[in-house]
Parts: structure tokens; C-alpha cells; sequence
């Protein structure tokens, strides 16, 4: 009988072992899923994190690029109105030039009339002379 509660003993030693065994295995697999998990987990948070950066990158891109066209058409406002500008004072130029070239020529038209006038009175006042007062 103490052969059998030997063998039953080392049975149970052997079924102990075993099942130590087992569950050293077991742990450590768990602890291998546990590791991959978290290693899944932190690849996917950096995938996350870079697609996010991706984004705001991207998003940044589009501002500045507003941004540049929003000066870009402010310029062009700007050389349309200088434009403008200029064009009105060309107006000006030719029609104070215009103006002037009116005035000339009413001066040049009472000069020369102021002119025959003079000379019709000296030609009156010569005609009203005798022949000793010349």
C-alpha cells in the first residue's frame, strides 16, 4: 500500500509540476499577448498621432496658401487702383492742358484784336492830321 500512496504521491507530484508547468506557460503567454497588445496599441496611437500632425500640417498648407492668394489679390487691388489713379490724372493733365491751350489762344485772339484796334486809331488819328503835323 505505501507503493501505491508512493506512486499516487508522485503522481500528484508529477501532476503539480505539470500543472506549474502549464501555468508558467500559460502566464507567459499571456504575458507575450499582453506585450503585443500594448506594442498594437502604441503603433496604432503613433499612427494616430502621425496622421494628426499630417492634418494639421495639411491644414496649415491651405491657410498659408489663402493667406498668399488673399495678398496676392490685395496687391493686384492695389495696382488696380493706382492704375485708376494715374489714368485720372492723365485726364486731369490733358484737360488742364486743354484749358490752357483755350486760354492761349483767347489771350492770342484779344492781342491781336487789342492790335488792330491800335492800329486803326493811329491810322484814324494819321488820317485826321494835316500834312504838317506828321
Amino acid at each position: 500500500m505505501q507503493a501505491l500512496e508512493s506512486n499516487a504521491e508522485s503522481e500528484r507530484a508529477a501532476q503539480q509540476q505539470k500543472a506549474e508547468a502549464d501555468n508558467r506557460k500559460r502566464r507567459q503567454q499571456e504575458e507575450a499577448a499582453q506585450r503585443k497588445r500594448a506594442q498594437a496599441k502604441a503603433a496604432a496611437q503613433e499612427q494616430a498621432n502621425r496622421e494628426r500632425q499630417a492634418s494639421i500640417n495639411r491644414q496649415r498648407e491651405i491657410e498659408d496658401q489663402d493667406r498668399s492668394y488673399e495678398n496676392r489679390y490685395k496687391e493686384l487691388q492695389l495696382k488696380k487702383l493706382e492704375t485708376q489713379v494715374n489714368r485720372e490724372n492723365d485726364l486731369i493733365n490733358a484737360d488742364l492742358a486743354r484749358s490752357k491751350a483755350e486760354t492761349d489762344a483767347v489771350q492770342s485772339g484779344a492781342e491781336a484784336s487789342r492790335n488792330v484796334s491800335k492800329g486803326l486809331q493811329k491810322n484814324l488819328q494819321d488820317a485826321n492830321r494835316h500834312w504838317w503835323e506828321k
